[in-house]
């Protein structure tokens, strides 16, 4: 068999960020797609919004991560954590986690068992092996279930029997951006045939640096994440942003608060940036360049046989290493995250029996936060050096000493009483704390910003000035790699490490009968789960919440049965169908969600509508959470709700048990060619939801019990003190919102192809949420965003592509924090030169070439420029053949 070498074309880049190539309408019009109704279906006459981009527009698109990329398309946005972790929704409620939009590979579900949430394409199809990607808007549970509640991403591979070869591709960049992929597919005695995935990705991670005030109260009035934080440039100090360790305290004193005009004030320690922790805990199996690398590692092997021409059987075996940074209630560093999956798999034209297992591993994952605070609430030594004080305690007093001195009489200089500073390298016995001179009789400000100046090294330093090692080193690497209660200088305090280790088993099948004009589709679908976290991240941990009883994992199932029946009526011109999907839960009722849709067709010109009802299934972080930051307890709601006061404690407060959310959403939308060369993409939706399940935040007790005792007055339940887990104290939990949220939108899609050397596009997305109030609801989307571009040959061989996004002013929540992400636009380009006597194309580009302020995520940090190059060839085994 002779083989050649053949480029993965980069010759031509992408017509817009279409579904089609508009150069060829009768090519256009018989483009296909089965994500709409599971059924094979023009395109243009899908019953839903569809985008369709194939393994042509991605390899010439410029971008480094697959996810981000798509928010080129219509309607389509992305939450970036950090570099690699991502996210995409459509139709609103953005999130680093996407709850409500479901994302397939093979119609295989890749979401993480234990935290609900994709991380981007870390278990997706590889880049090189995708053939192309749908991606469906809006409500679609009557086939998919209630993760499909705002959309469904459906990655199709390449089939092994008609794409074999080698493809590699090998490309490096900005931020030691390194990145290599390749493919193997190989078939024998034309029965059999293998398929091999495998790649590495790495580059330096964005960190955070923030130091805005986090949210005391949220924009909607309610209790924030820091409910009693000072504001933004306080001599106080105050809980920043990308800081961690910043430990407030309040004081109520009067032999201080005479300072302040009698009045309680707050104080917070400076605390570290977030790379000052992360530096000193970096991934181990990845490149070492003494910062923190994200990225990932995978294998993707599959074996296949055909049985017939019509019917194919197969296994596959995914698994994925990754780094990176993950926001959700906190910022956690993802390290060494191992994800793998089973798949088996019998296949005919017209039905399917699917088995497969998802597994996910914590690996060194640890949330920053957990690591910064033990810092600060250690002791300062060993209790066998003497009886000293822990680093936050040793501060505040500090503090409030330099304080009072400045307001009253002043300070002769020397020793503070009863403070010390810390002995940074080998945590021996700390040395008094001596200051200078104070002057007496100065402002309250004045006061507060040298008591903050005169503190600042009663922290323990990274790494002290002729230290090879420090004491803040040692603990760091003690509290991000354990669990459960540690012991550090005497102080019990919680290691920041997850043991998480959590599986789902999913069970599928469906079959379509055909008949003359009518299509009928059935099948049905049936998931376990076993979720274990030993009390570190989830209610798994013995009484843990408070029970009388031993846990040993968490079980939970949810099952559901799909049908759908369409017609063809008035020669082919008009489509009708009806879905329907019946779905039950352990711990919930069982949900009915219908679908009707029209499509009518004149020639290029489609017409359709739909209205659907869909159920999203709280995620199994809402129902079973249970993590104790101290301050705020994070705890599920699937037992029997809660009773307790409104985060003020001035208010009764009653917490319902957490129920599905729905969801009615009717659209309208043209799709059709009005030349040959300009197609036009148009749609309008409307949704009203019931149930909306958001975050709410009270005074109660995590037994779900109302607390005993006056909360003003700190009396009963409130009187106690950690570690009484009866006591009254703040939480954070999931509830269903008692009145209806309404969101609405529109997006209109132009391609126009002028000739080979010019094809320009544009699209266009407005999005809208009714008023509320009394909800953390998270919509956390643009009103306003769009793309314009072009691309097309320079010469023979030298093609261009460019794209320019702009998004509008939003609001962003996530439980960590909300804030305002300001109006900015980015713009990408890629140039390919083909080497025809090498057979290889040659990519330069670029992302974000203006280095905008391209936040996606509140809290997370700016993507800057990315600079890169690489190369891709194929070795095409099919094409040797003719």
């Amino acid at each position: 068999m002779r083989r050649k070498l053949y480029l993965i074309a980069c010759l031509v880049t992408q017509w817009a960020w279409a579904q089609e190539t508009p150069t060829d309408s009768a090519k256009a019009l018989n483009e296909v797609v089965v994500s709409a109704s599971r059924i094979e279906e023009s395109i243009f006459k899908a019953p839903v919004s569809v985008t369709k981009v194939s393994a042509l527009q991605l390899q010439q698109s410029p971008g480094i991560e697959l996810i981000s990329s798509l928010s080129r398309y219509k309607g389509i946005d992305v939450s970036q954590s950090s570099w690699f972790v991502t996210s995409l929704s459509t139709r609103g409620f953005n999130s680093s986690k996407a709850e409500r939009i479901l994302q397939l590979a093979d119609y295989v579900d890749f979401m993480s068992p234990t935290s609900s949430l994709y991380g981007g394409n870390w278990m997706g199809t590889p880049d090189l092996d995708i053939d192309n990607i749908e991606v469906i808007y809006g409500a679609n549970s009557a086939l998919y279930g209630s993760g499909a509640f705002n959309g469904v991403i459906l990655m199709h591979s390449k089939d092994p029997f008609k794409h074999q070869g080698l493809a590699v591709s090998v490309r490096g960049g900005s931020r030691s951006l390194l990145d290599g992929q390749i493919r193997y597919a190989q078939t024998f005695a034309k029965r059999f045939a293998f398929k091999l995935n495998a790649n590495f990705t790495q580059g330096e991670e964005f960190l955070g640096e923030s130091d805005a005030a986090i949210k005391a109260v949220t924009a909607g009035g309610l209790a924030g994440s820091d409910a009693a934080n000072n504001a933004y440039g306080s001599p106080f100090g105050w809980n920043k942003l990308n800081y961690f360790g910043d430990v407030g305290s309040t004081v109520s004193d009067p032999k201080y608060t005479q300072y302040n005009n009698n009045q309680p004030y707050r104080i917070y320690m400076p605390g570290f940036k977030e790379g000052t922790i992360i530096g000193t805990n970096a991934g181990d199996n990845f490149i070492n360049l003494n910062t923190f690398q994200a990225g990932s590692i995978r294998l993707n092997p599959s074996l296949h046989f055909k049985i017939n021409e019509k019917t194919q059987a197969s296994y596959e075996y995914r698994w994925s290493m990754g780094n990176g940074i993950f926001q959700s209630t906190s910022r956690f560093a993802w390290r060494e995250m191992q994800y793998d999956l089973h798949k088996f798999e019998i296949k005919h034209n017209r039905w399917f029996v699917r088995a497969y297992s998802m597994f996910d591993y914590g690996g060194k994952a640890y949330e920053i936060g957990g690591v910064a605070n033990a810092l600060q609430n250690v002791r300062m030594t060993d209790p066998k050096n003497g009886n000293f004080p822990t680093i936050s305690a040793n501060y505040f007093n500090a503090w409030n000493q330099i304080f009072a001195a400045a307001r009253g009489s002043g300070f002769g200089g020397g020793n503070l009483s009863g403070v010390y500073t810390p002995d940074q390298i080998n945590g021996g016995i700390p040395t008094a704390f001596s200051i200078p001179v104070i002057q007496g009789g100065q402002s309250i400000q004045d006061a507060a910003k040298l008591a903050f100046n005169l503190t600042q090294n009663l922290q323990l330093s990274p790494m002290p000035a002729g230290a090879s090692t420090s004491q803040f080193d040692q603990i760091t690497d003690k509290v991000a790699n354990g669990v459960g209660d540690l012991v550090i200088n005497g102080s019990t305090v919680k290691g920041a490490a997850f043991a998480n280790t959590a599986r789902y088993t999913d069970l599928s099948a469906q079959r379509e009968f055909k008949f003359n004009t009518t299509d009928i589709v059935v099948g049905g679908a049936y998931r376990s789960y076993l979720l274990k976290s030993n009390g570190t991240l989830l209610s798994d941990g013995n009484f843990s919440p408070l029970t009388g009883e031993k846990r040993d994992g968490i079980t939970n199932w949810e099952s559901g049965v799909y049908g759908q029946i369409q017609q063809k009526l008035l020669d082919d011109k008009l489509t009708l169908a009806a879905a329907g999907r019946v779905d039950l839960f352990q711990n919930f009722d069982t949900k009915f969600s219908p679908r009707i849709s029209a499509v009518y067709s004149v020639g290029r010109h489609n017409f359709r509508a739909n209205f659907a009802t869909a159920f999203r299934a709280p995620a199994q972080l809402d129902q079973y959470i249970y993590l104790d930051y101290g301050s705020i307890l994070l705890i599920g709601n699937v037992e029997n709700g809660f009773k307790g006061l409104n985060s003020a404690g001035t208010q009764p407060y009653e917490v319902k048990k957490l129920a599905p959310e729905k969801m009615n959403s009717w659209e309208l939308g043209y799709k059709g060619l009005l030349t040959k060369d300009l197609q036009i993409d148009l749609s309008y939706y409307r949704s009203l939801y019931n149930g909306f399940i958001g975050i709410v935040r009270f005074q109660g007790r995590e037994d779900g019990k109302a607390p005993e005792g006056n909360f003003q007055q700190k009396t009963g339940d409130w009187a106690k003190t950690a570690p009484d887990r009866t006591r009254g104290r703040f939480i954070q939990t999931w509830a269903n919102f008692d009145k209806p949220v309404t969101t609405q939108g529109t997006f209109i899609s132009l391609d126009y192809r002028v000739n080979s050397k010019l094809n320009v596009y544009g699209n266009h997305t407005w999005a809208k949420i009714s008023d509320i109030k009394d909800l953390i609801a998270g919509f956390n989307t643009p009103e306003h965003k769009f793309n314009i571009g072009a691309n097309g040959l320079i010469t023979k061989n030298f093609s261009y592509s460019v794209n320019y996004r702009w998004s509008s002013t939003y609001m962003y929540f996530m439980p960590f924090d909300e804030g305002e992400i300001k109006a900015y636009g980015t713009l990408d380009a890629q140039l390919n030169y083909y080497l025809k006597d090498f057979h290889s194309t040659i990519k330069v580009g670029g992302t974000n070439l203006t280095n905008a302020n391209a936040i996606t995520v509140y809290g997370s940090a700016p993507i800057s420029r990315i600079i890169y190059a690489g190369i891709v060839c194929d070795l095409n085994f099919n094409k040797s053949k003719n």
